[in-house]
């Protein structure tokens, strides 16, 4: 079978900054069925770092230019013509889109509805469209992939007709995110903060990912308490994040801030691993994976009150109230103060227990391609 990835998504879908979920589970998918042949579509430069299982042919189809129309354009002509020219008898669409020109069998990906929210991480534009489309992608498509509960509960009550079609995805963390003995922290707390303490960060620098309250915080944290303590971010700069950027070169503590981009996989594991505490902002993601990578390197987590964060972490989690920055501050002054809630909160079992590779999810689409 020929099996049309559009695939232009995993061109930012990057570890700091998505986790590469999508990326993870299309290569489960096509190292299990070898049988299948899978294009994948990029609508611009190939990453180099994408080593692709034998039976997968990249093909690009250029942006004809920037703005939504050529996306539009893109989608619905250029996509559908190569399609139909490579025999393609599915569509994958990972980026929770779809041809509607086309006639050929879909699923589609849907990670969350934060766009609904102007809160996803796709631009403007892109989110405008979906929210333009969004009803007539899902009553196209066969089937409709999801990746977590909170997710399947929300697109449901948006769109309770499509309840046949949804399919929830189990959650997956690699093995490489893991504890680490005492020098290996010590390690990479020195790689990382110069061996001090330090609260992590993991996400693109975008304003869906409410850095900005977290400066407050950890500003008021660093007047109150008077420490050495970092705040490092870990994830690449997004269009959109350009204002956040420019705070961040004002910023009182600027000094106490260590932001690194284009980590690895393993980079990313040791910077989790090496922090005293993640701090999880986003609040509208549908699969909260920094959260899940941080209690599997049994490292306690502050997030923002939120649906999502509440099923993956229930009661081993700190959450603040998303609405008071002062409340964040505090509970991260808590948990740097109080060693007992630290060892509480990590002696605490989570409610999911997520797989150790996304081989799981693959096979579970596998089955939806008949």
């Amino acid at each position: 079978m020929q099996i049309a990835v559009n695939a232009a998504c995993l061109r930012k879908d990057l570890p700091a900054d998505a986790g590469q979920v999508a990326t993870e589970i299309i290569f489960a998918l096509c190292r299990q069925q070898p049988e299948h042949r899978f294009t994948f579509y990029f609508d611009g430069e190939i990453p180099a770092h994408l080593s692709f299982p034998a039976n997968v042919t990249p093909v690009v189809l250029p942006l004809k230019g920037g703005k939504r129309w050529h996306r539009y354009w893109w989608r619905e002509w250029q996509l559908p013509r190569a399609m139909k020219a490579g025999g393609a008898q599915w569509y994958i669409g990972l980026d929770g889109t779809l041809p509607l020109r086309s006639k050929v069998p879909a699923l589609i990906l849907l990670r969350d509805l934060s766009f609904l929210k102007d809160a996803g991480l796709q631009s403007t534009g892109e989110q405008e469209s979906l929210k333009k489309h969004i009803t007539r992608y899902l009553d196209r498509a066969g089937r409709v992939a999801v990746l977590s509960a909170t997710a399947k509960e929300e697109l449901l009550r948006y769109a309770p007709a499509a309840a046949g079609k949804v399919v929830q995805l189990e959650p997956a963390v690699s093995s490489v995110f893991r504890p680490l003995e005492w020098d290996d922290r010590e390690a990479a707390k020195k790689k990382w903060s110069g061996g001090v303490e330090y609260f992590l960060v993991t996400g693109s620098i975008h304003p869906r990912n409410n850095m900005m309250p977290v400066f407050k915080a950890f500003s008021a944290l660093k007047k109150r308490q008077r420490t050495n303590l970092k705040l490092v971010l870990a994830g690449n700069l997004a269009p959109e994040g350009a204002e956040i950027v420019k705070a961040l070169e004002s910023f009182k503590f600027r000094h106490d801030v260590v932001w690194k981009e284009n980590l690895t996989m393993e980079e990313l594991a040791s910077a989790i691993g090496g922090a005293y505490a993640l701090i999880y902002p986003t609040r509208f993601d549908g699969l909260p994976l920094p959260l899940y990578m941080a209690r599997q390197c049994q490292v306690p987590v502050i997030a923002l009150e939120s649906v999502a964060a509440r099923e993956a972490g229930g009661e081993t989690v700190l959450y603040t109230d998303p609405a008071n920055i002062d409340d964040l501050s505090e509970k991260m002054s808590l948990l740097y103060k109080d060693e007992q809630l630290r060892s509480r909160l990590l002696a605490m079992e989570p409610p999911v227990r997520p797989g150790s590779s996304w081989e799981a999810a693959g096979a579970a689409l596998a089955g939806l391609l008949k």
